[in-house]
Parts: structure tokens; C-alpha cells; sequence
């Protein structure tokens, strides 16, 4: 059984980068940094040199490549390069990871980057940072940190989930929630809350 490495780690996608100081100063302290592909570009260009970087290597600049102290060259066209970098990460024990660039640029890979996560969910343990919300995929009884007024979201990948809440505005009672928005844009009524839910989802905090 893996036991799960307990190095900080930031897995950084190739997607819209984060302007915030504070997510910066996050991934700079990382122990560990690992690049998906083209990612490996913007974090050098932001004077951020990777631990590690992930893909068919087809987007990233050849001088960028001698930066890199390890590449792994992952060739498998049935997986997408985040899901490629998801599995190398199971096998070499970073469990738990802070997630970067999942949104923006190109819409199908914004969505697919969700999809992928949410399958990944039950074995990796993460948190997903970005310029506007904290997104946390969870299953089972989940207590989160909070503000009184916070913005919270709840969007279910799965078509059989029930959910219940504690700590918000309107109050989910084992709701069957189905892929959709019914359960956008409620909000904390005091510093924390708890989800409980009897599939995977993932839990919006949003930064107003």
C-alpha cells in the first residue's frame, strides 16, 4: 500500500496562471514543483524553476527543457497530460497536492482538467487554488473553514449524489444532486461549515 509522501507539493497545470502574490509565494515554497508540459514555460518565465515536469513534451521550448533538472516523458495518447501526471504522482507516493492553472485558455481542457481531478479524488487528497475561488474535491463528511457571508458552491460530477450541509444559508438536506447548478452561489453563515455527500463533488469558496 502507498503511504502517502508528506512533502509539500504544487502540481501546476497548463492553464491560466495566477496573478496573486499570496498563490505565488505558495508555489515558490513548495518542496516540490512539478510541471505539466507546457506549464513548464510560464513557471520559468516567472522565474520558477520546476522540480519536475510531466507530459508528451510538445509544448514546451527546447531551452526550457535544459532547465529541468528530470523530465518524464510520458507518451500514452489514451490519457490526457494531467491524468499521465496524476498516475506518476500515485506511483511515487505525493498524495496529497496543491493544484494550480487548472482554468482558462482552452475551454474543453479547462473542463476536462475537472473531469480528470474528480476521478482522482477518492485516492489523491487536493485542494485547487486560483485568482477567484479555493475549489475542494471531497466525498464523505467534509468540515471547511470559513467566513460568515463566504460564497460557496457545490457542483456534483455524479448523477446518484446526496447532500446534506450544516453552516449555510439554505440548508441542503440528503438533496439529490445531479450535475448541475442547483447548488451555486449559497453562502457560510459563520467561520466554518461541513458537506456531507454520499458521492465525489467538488466545493467552491469563492473569493467576492
Amino acid at each position: 500500500m502507498n503511504t502517502n509522501n508528506k512533502k509539500s507539493v504544487s502540481l501546476i497545470i497548463n492553464g491560466e496562471f495566477p496573478i496573486s502574490k499570496e498563490i505565488m509565494n505558495q508555489i515558490k515554497s513548495s518542496e516540490i514543483i512539478i510541471a505539466i508540459d507546457g506549464a513548464t514555460n510560464t513557471l520559468i518565465d516567472c522565474g520558477i524553476i520546476p522540480t519536475v515536469s510531466i507530459g508528451d513534451f510538445d509544448s514546451i521550448d527546447m531551452s526550457n527543457k535544459k532547465k529541468v533538472s528530470q523530465l518524464i516523458y510520458k507518451e500514452d495518447q489514451n490519457k490526457t497530460d494531467l491524468e499521465k501526471t496524476l498516475d506518476w504522482c500515485i506511483e511515487n507516493n505525493y498524495l496529497s497536492l496543491s493544484i494550480f492553472g487548472i482554468s482558462g485558455k482552452s475551454e474543453d481542457h479547462f473542463l476536462g482538467n475537472f473531469f480528470a481531478i474528480n476521478e482522482y479524488c477518492d485516492t489523491i487528497s487536493c485542494t485547487i487554488y486560483t485568482d477567484y475561488s479555493t475549489i475542494t474535491p471531497c466525498i464523505g463528511k467534509t468540515v471547511f473553514n470559513s467566513f460568515k457571508g463566504e460564497t460557496v458552491s457545490i457542483i456534483s460530477f455524479e448523477s446518484s449524489n446526496k447532500v446534506s450541509s450544516v453552516g449555510l444559508k439554505y440548508p441542503l438536506d440528503s438533496y439529490r444532486l445531479l450535475p448541475s447548478p442547483r447548488a451555486l452561489r449559497n453562502q457560510s453563515l459563520g467561520n466554518n461549515f461541513t458537506i456531507e455527500s454520499s458521492e465525489k463533488l467538488m466545493v467552491f469558496q469563492i473569493k467576492d
